[in-house]
């Protein structure tokens, strides 16, 4: 090599080597710091998934054992509601049928006002007939009313 070029070579050795030196410490910090903090939020993480699932086995715990305690109290209240539903569509029929016959008799003696319709609350969501008058009058009949007793037992 000449005189002439060496400095420029040993400069230039200079320059490319310190591309090469880094420091391995100072950049594994900031990688292991980032790890710790990552582990920190799974640890938390981690921590709340466990907190609300001992909630949750406790609320089930508490509460299952109670409902099928109550399973029997829920049956029979079913019970009665069935019971109750029946008898509400019974004393509708009853009141359809003392409607239609207090009907006929007010067109019978021709009265026009109509009071019993005020009586029965479901007789405004029905549509409104011309009572029917028969040539001859029959019989009366009573019509068949509900007892409470035959679908409630005495409790």
């Amino acid at each position: 090599m000449s005189s002439h070029t060496a400095p420029i070579v040993e400069e230039l050795a200079n320059d490319y080597a310190n591309y090469l030196k880094f420091d391995l410490d100072n950049q594994m910090k900031t990688f292991h710091d980032t790890i710790e903090d990552v582990m920190m939020r799974l640890e938390e993480f981690q921590s709340i998934i466990e907190m609300v699932q001992s909630e949750s086995s406790q609320c089930t715990d508490q509460y299952v054992t109670s409902l099928r305690d109550m399973q029997l109290e829920v049956t029979n209240v079913c019970r009665r509601i069935d019971a109750l539903e029946h008898v509400i569509a019974m004393v509708n029929v009853c009141l359809t049928t003392v409607e239609a016959a207090v009907d006929n008799a007010e067109a019978e003696l021709g009265i026009t006002d109509k009071l019993f319709g005020m009586l029965n609350p479901l007789s405004f969501f029905k549509k409104i007939q011309k009572p029917v008058i028969p040539n001859r009058l029959p019989p009366y009949e009573p019509p068949t009313i509900y007892r409470t007793n035959d679908y409630f037992k005495n409790e």
